[in-house]
């Protein structure tokens, strides 16, 4: 009943909280704040086991973009393989050139890779390729298994139109995942749009009390002002928007 949801997670916990508040599926990523990076193979290994879930991991070896070089995307395929021997489910990728289109060869190679992948998934990367219409018949071409995209925009409400085209073309032959899920749009985007995949996650600020002795130390620029803090999924919040989107 309702619309599949995949909860976005940054550590094991964060994979044994979604599987509690009924998370139907999980991505798994590091550095959230930079967008999502290549988490490690105890993450994902530990939260498949302990969520019973497919845990769905991100390949993104940096931040700010999408062309790689050549030790970029061998660090891509080393790490896919290593991800998928733990027990991810499949893998988060997207490779650009340097004009925004799909790298159709560099994404063959990767896939090529890691033969074992059972589901392939092209980010974000997707809205920022001058052609949208021409990259979903590219990704068919690859053999993705779904997008996720918010439509060209920042928000569900801006990217609405393109998301309903997009998923008008696919024509059930690639799936349209849909970020962007907020309290106040996920009727909409369920129950009048009709789209069946979402994707969504919430943190909330948790303390580690082990800094309290010397508390004015810091250890990055990042974390200067927020030393013994880090970011855990809202388990609540998860709850309440899995009931509204499953209504």
């Amino acid at each position: 009943m309702g619309a599949l949801i995949e909860v976005l997670a940054a550590s094991a916990d964060d994979c044994a909280a979604a599987a509690r508040a009924g998370a139907d599926r999980i991505e798994l990523c590091s550095s959230l704040g930079q967008g999502g990076l290549t988490p490690t193979t105890g993450a994902a290994r530990i939260g498949a086991l302990l969520s019973g879930l497919p845990v769905m991991a991100m390949l993104r070896p940096r931040p700010a973009g999408f062309a790689y070089s050549e030790l970029e995307l061998a660090t891509m395929e080393d790490d896919g393989r290593a991800l998928i021997d733990a027990g991810a489910g499949g893998l988060v990728f997207g490779i650009l050139s340097e004009d925004g289109r799909v790298d159709l060869a560099r994404c063959r190679r990767l896939m090529s890779a890691v033969p074992a992948c059972r589901e392939w998934v092209f980010h974000r990367a997707f809205d920022l390729v001058p052609d949208p219409f021409e990259a979903l018949e590219e990704l068919v071409s690859l053999g993705a298994r779904r997008i996720l995209t918010k439509g060209q925009a920042n928000s569900f409400e801006e990217g609405e139109e393109l998301l309903l085209a997009l998923r008008e073309r696919a024509a059930g032959r690639i799936e349209i995942l849909v970020p962007g899920v907020r309290p106040h749009n996920v009727r909409r985007i369920v129950h009048v749009d009709g789209f069946d995949q979402l994707h969504l996650g919430r943190f909330v600020p948790r303390r580690d009390p082990s800094n309290s002795a010397r508390p004015g130390i810091f250890f990055g620029a990042a974390s200067k002002d927020s030393e013994g803090e880090y970011e855990a999924l809202d388990e609540d919040y998860l709850r309440s928007m899995r009931e509204l989107a499953k209504a």
